[in-house]
């Protein structure tokens, strides 16, 4: 086959029926649509093809630079077809976590704005979110910039209604269940409206990390409010999940079906197996059989560093005999020592301890307890994992967001001998009980100071 362009690649993915032996299900048969396969090697390709396509001709007559929030698949893609258009990009993000990631976007010559933070967005008009930051570059430099806002913009979903979801029609037909990873949300609204026409009783399900965990390409529930595509009443049920569950289902896919994909269908792939084994025991063998697909988002490769961090096994002879916070049994994160919003100003009066912050740089930045470190989740996962770092004989205060992972950060300490205690309720309960946070310079604030 030869083709003029890498661009006329993009779509017409098979679906992969997959074994019953691997799913277990008698009354449904399940899909998977390997969008991995597409050029670039993600879902996004097709988004990216869509949000591009109108801008062409006015981005090469005027010389804009085409302009994303993106921290990895849309800006990877975008990077490609502007490259092959003789087109500048650029993408801002907030949300990097893996090396990997980073150098692929720089090898293809992106040019990238991080802004600095990864995700805890505490203020959705804060022009320092990643989203909202993109906006108002915009408005600062008319005509230099086109904004693809893939967040907001009707051309994402409209990019999967009007080629995912037709492929998958002419495939299959009915399909019965949808599940597919929510990030911008544009799959499963562009698929899930095109197979609701067609299927009214087309359940669709969305899958998010569990609060705490990050997996790449997505969100938790609780950031959702953060994607102008997202609606609530659209689906069936929301699916959350772990980062165990992610690399179990990544690895079920890689080695038991050849599909080398990455974190966030490791995820779909896991929960729809659950639910629909639910749904399967209520069906009888007279039923018709169902019909289920999920979507493969992305490739195994750019994500070592995530099974690095999750699964340090995977990558030795022998299983690791030393001890991951991860793999800290409930009862020992629940027994964590806790210091109140109340109870906090007096401890650190009287005790003076170290305050680690592990959440982002730019949540940090909006709002920190006065005096504190701040040392992102994945770092001090990696020194602490270590052995002793810290200073035995000097408490330690940990604070995240909503005083999840750093109750799991207390409680690893205090099995090496620290004297650790957890925020409850993490930064949020600080702010609702009205304690003097302190704040340093936004981005915004330094070139606005360098300006004058």
């Amino acid at each position: 086959m030869i083709v003029d362009s890498v661009e006329s690649l993009i779509g017409n993915t098979p679906l992969l029926r997959i074994p019953a032996e691997i799913h277990g299900l008698q009354h449904i048969e399940l899909y998977a649509k390997l969008e991995h396969l597409n050029p670039f090697g993600s879902i996004k390709d097709r988004v990216a093809q869509g949000l591009l396509a109108p801008a062409l001709a006015d981005a090469k007559e005027t010389g804009k630079t085409i302009l994303e929030s993106s921290s990895g698949n849309t800006a990877k893609a975008l990077g490609a077809l502007c490259g092959m258009h003789g087109l500048p990009f650029m993408t801002v993000t907030n949300r990097i976590r893996y090396p990997e990631v980073r150098q692929i976007l720089q090898t293809m010559g992106t040019k990238l704005e991080e802004l600095p933070g990864l995700s805890d967005c505490s203020d959705p008009f804060d022009p320092n979110d990643a989203i909202q930051f993109s906006r108002e570059l915009c408005n600062k430099n008319p005509g230099k910039f086109h904004l693809t806002d893939q967040y907001y913009s009707e051309l994402n979903a409209g990019a999967h209604y009007e080629t995912t979801a037709r492929e998958i029609d002419a495939d299959l037909g009915t399909v019965d269940y949808l599940f597919g990873f929510l990030g911008t949300c544009g799959s499963t609204l562009g698929v899930g409206r095109h197979l609701r026409e067609k299927n009214p009783d087309s359940q669709i399900f969305g899958v998010v990390s569990e609060p705490g965990t990050n997996i790449p390409g997505g969100r938790n529930f609780e950031e959702l409010w953060e994607v102008g595509l997202f609606q609530r009443s659209f689906y069936s049920e929301i699916l959350s999940g772990s980062a165990d569950e992610a690399l179990d289902g990544m690895l079920t896919l890689s080695r038991r079906c050849g599909v080398l994909c990455g974190p966030s269908t490791g995820l779909i792939f896991t929960l729809a197996i659950e639910k629909l084994r639910e749904l399967d025991a209520t069906l009888s063998p007279t039923t018709e059989k169902r019909r289920a697909v999920f979507f493969v988002c992305d490739r195994l490769e750019p994500y070592m560093g995530f099974i690095q961090r999750y699964r340090p096994a995977v990558f030795s002879q022998q299983e690791s005999t030393r001890l991951r916070i991860v793999d800290l049994p409930d009862s020992a994160v629940e027994a964590a020592p806790r210091l109140s919003a109340q109870e906090l100003p007096g401890y650190l009066a009287a005790h003076n301890p170290m305050v680690i912050d592990t959440r982002g740089h730019f949540a940090y930045s909006v709002a920190h307890i006065p005096g504190s470190i701040n040392i992102l989740d994945e770092v001090l996962a990696s020194l602490v994992e270590s052995g002793r770092v810290f200073p035995v004989d000097r408490p330690i205060v940990l604070l995240c967001r909503v005083g999840e992972s750093s109750r799991r950060y207390a409680a690893f300490l205090a099995q090496q001998g620290y004297d650790a205690y957890s925020v409850d309720g993490g930064a949020q309960a600080l702010k609702r009980a009205g304690f003097a946070l302190a704040k340093l310079p936004t981005k915004c604030a330094v070139l606005e100071a360098k300006a004058a």
